[in-house]
């Protein structure tokens, strides 16, 4: 007597040594015979499962990896207007952000779908393996069962015990590892150039033509004649540095402001501009008074700087502390009107005189890398102190080539790229108008390091940027060439940021599921009566289990035995209160 005995030739009764499990069979009760014969797509379908999670495991994890991975997407419409010079335009279809998440938590959910269609039959493989092996106590059928594990004592009693446990254990585990791949994605928020829309190009003001030629103008001749003009161009120099720069040192970046790129967003790139290029070679502090030149050696060091201010086109301006000035050679200064507008690059060693203010007020920090017998000069009237180096430097200009240059703020163009020194006609007049910008940018000190960073740091940003905002300057009000130059507006999107790590430990995991299953199908097949594929779903139907000793409430649930019957081709049950008609 016994609830789950279906008084038949079973599946387990009937089958000998070697038989396979999805043999032909026979179950009967006193009210049906069916004989089921399954096709070869009965194995098939046993194993899908298992197939399947391993191309969708894989699938996932190349999606995430070579698709997903610093590709932009879009953050809220899949065409998006991206903003030109000549107003927004609408760009080609893209994905959002909330669709490729929605791909990818479908392709998780099919995923462990498979899985569970694997282990949940593999259960019951497992547990007719052991059975045939070495036998299951009642509370290890139990936890195969119910919460498809072995006991902790199983595990050691054999090498197979061991690895079915290992296997039970890592699809437990692969089942509870979503959040590890929804959480390898970090969303950047960036501005990408679209290089597949058609736009209109940009004409930049250029100081010289194609042909490397100045274009004589209006504006050309009010340079070379008004000093107020001039002394103009330069005030309004440290204005440009303030938009370009900020406090950081920036090295190897060249930039230009230009108000036809006002519209653009960052990261637009420009296909062709000419940038101010200015780049210290080497920094030589002075470290003995005998090393500076004679024409300046007898001479109060702050009036050296206002002679040197005296011969710039930009004119004079008050020196404060944290000025640095190039020094020409006043003992047979080149004047600024003499050939201005000759191309040309500079390479010099030029002396610099730094005022570094009040000996108390001196910055330990600023000095910290400076040789420690640098000449300091004092002024013994009022304690302020000088700094002197002699520097080498490279000035002219640079062109970027093949969309080389990016916006990188507003109406700012930077090179996003290493671009080579070349020839400029402006590389003369901006040189020497850079030591009055120079002098402003000191005193305002807003878009330029702090001296207590680094003083060689400090010394080379405001030579770059005086140099820059001359350039520009100078560029913007005298030139009257242009230049035709193509460019890639930007687009506001989000950058997937995938953690190749945490993908490849997950899709570790879940090919550990795949190995494991294959040892332990391998495993059976060798040392089994039964073949390791098959349809299992409903083994626990064609259990024998009449010898079995009973309690005396089987299903106290029910309080009686539960009945499995056919009619009219489909299975029903039913609640038998005397266990004896079960039997």
């Amino acid at each position: 007597m016994n609830p789950l005995n279906l008084r038949s030739s079973n599946i387990f009764s009937d089958l000998g040594p070697g038989t396979p499990l999805y043999h032909k069979t026979v179950f009967k009760d006193e009210e049906t015979s069916i004989r089921k014969n399954p096709p070869w797509m009965t194995r098939a379908s046993s194993i899908l499962p298992l197939v399947m999670h391993y191309i969708t495991s894989t699938g996932i994890a190349l999606t995430l990896m070579y698709y997903m991975n610093n590709r932009p997407f879009n953050s809220t419409h899949r065409r998006p207007l991206v903003q030109t010079i000549d107003g927004k335009l609408p760009t080609s279809f893209s994905l959002t952000q909330s669709d490729i998440v929605t791909v990818l938590s479908s392709l998780l959910v099919v995923q462990k779908w498979a899985l569970m269609a694997w282990v949940v039959p593999l259960c019951w493989s497992i547990t007719i393996f052991l059975m045939e092996r070495n036998g299951l106590h009642r509370q290890d059928l139990k936890a195969l069962v119910k919460y498809r594990v072995l006991m902790p004592q199983t595990y050691t009693a054999s090498i197979h015990t061991l690895i079915i446990g290992t296997l039970l254990l890592i699809s437990l585990a692969a089942n509870l590892t979503s959040p590890i791949i929804t959480g390898s994605i970090a969303w950047d928020p960036r501005n990408t150039p679209i290089s597949c829309l058609s736009t209109t190009p940009i004409h930049f003001l250029e100081f010289e033509d194609e042909f490397a030629s100045v274009v004589p103008g209006p504006f050309i001749d009010m340079y070379l004649k008004s000093a107020t003009f001039r002394q103009s161009l330069a005030h309004w120099g440290p204005s440009l540095v303030n938009i370009a720069w900020g406090r950081a040192s920036e090295k190897g970046l060249f930039k230009r402001v230009s108000k036809f790129v006002e519209l653009l967003a960052i990261n637009s790139t420009i296909e062709t501009v000419a940038l101010p290029y200015f780049t210290t070679d080497s920094i030589q502090w002075i470290r003995n008074p005998s090393e500076l030149p004679d024409y300046i050696r007898n001479m109060h060091p702050e009036d050296v700087m206002y002679a040197s201010l005296n011969l710039s086109p930009g004119g004079n301006v008050t020196i404060v502390a944290g000025a640095a000035l190039l020094i020409p050679n006043l003992s047979n200064p080149t004047g600024w009107s003499i050939n201005p507008w000759a191309s040309r690059t500079i390479e010099e060693k030029r002396l610099l005189i730094y005022a570094a203010g009040s000996i108390e007020k001196m910055s330990p920090m600023a000095t910290r890398r400076l040789p420690k017998d640098t000449y300091i000069y004092v002024d013994e009237a009022n304690m302020d102190t000088f700094l002197f180096a002699w520097i080498t430097f490279r000035a002219g200009a640079g062109r970027c080539k093949d969309y080389q240059c990016i916006i990188s703020s507003r109406s700012t163009i930077q090179n996003n790229d290493q671009i080579a020194l070349e020839p400029h006609s402006l590389a003369f007049q901006a040189l020497e108008m850079a030591a009055t910008v120079a002098a402003g940018l000191a005193y305002q000190n807003t878009s330029i390091p702090y001296i207590s960073e680094n003083l060689n740091d400090y010394i080379e940003a405001i030579l770059l940027r005086s140099y820059s905002a001359a350039w520009n300057s100078i560029a913007n009000f005298v030139s009257t060439s242009q230049i035709v130059s193509g460019y890639h507006p930007a687009l506001p999107v989000l950058v997937a940021k995938v953690n190749k790590a945490r993908v490849f430990g997950w899709l570790g995991l879940q090919l550990s599921v795949t190995l494991f299953s294959i040892v332990f199908l391998v495993l059976q097949q060798r040392t089994s009566n039964f073949s390791p594929i098959g349809d299992v779903t409903l083994a626990a139907f064609y259990l024998d289990t009449t010898s079995l000793p009973e309690s005396d409430s089987p299903y106290a649930y029910v309080n009686g035995a539960l009945k499995v019957y056919d009619e009219d081709d489909r299975l029903k049950v039913k609640v038998v209160r005397d266990l004896d008609k079960v039997a």
